[in-house]
């Protein structure tokens, strides 16, 4: 589902991108454990165009990195 996504998303790299989009596809990455995938796609993001959803989808994901750390 995460390669899926990532993959999906670079198609869209040229297109028009919104928060929505942004938001499914590194919940998707986060899901599947691609961790620095998920990073590369959020500093590709426009500062400008960082919402609280996308801020809060990447806090959710290192909460869960620093859980699965915690178990490790």
């Amino acid at each position: 589902m995460g390669t899926e996504a990532v993959q999906l998303f670079n198609q869209l790299l040229n297109e028009i991108l919104n928060s929505w989009i942004y938001v499914c596809v590194l919940n998707a990455c986060s899901h599947s454990g691609l961790v620095h995938q998920a990073k590369e796609i959020f500093e590709k993001i426009p500062i400008k165009e960082r919402t609280n959803q996308i801020f809060t989808t990447m806090v959710k994901r290192k909460k869960n990195i620093s859980q699965i750390d915690l178990i490790n």
